[in-house]
């Protein structure tokens, strides 16, 4: 039982760390507000919520990993700088 609670324990740090020090910085485009960043699973795919300055009562959201430098929505461009 003691390996379980080890290999939980890794697990939880590993997250933990990713959040922390691997978080992707996204540059929104002008118009658009980032509304949440939050990691999926235990990889490098992070899910970006955003919502148009105009109408903040609207979310949408994209998916960025470690190979992703930007996103284009419509005609508009968010940044992806990874640390």
């Amino acid at each position: 039982m003691g390996w379980l609670k080890n290999l939980l324990l890794g697990g939880a740090a590993a997250k933990t760390y990713q959040n922390v020090y691997n978080r992707p910085i996204i540059t929104p485009p002008y118009g658009y507000v980032i509304r949440g960043l939050k990691q999926k699973g235990l990889g490098s795919t992070w899910v970006v919520k955003y919502s148009k300055r105009k109408s903040m009562n609207v979310t949408a959201q994209f998916t960025v990993n470690g190979s992703t430098r930007s996103v284009n929505i419509g005609g508009d461009q968010f940044t992806v700088n990874w640390p």
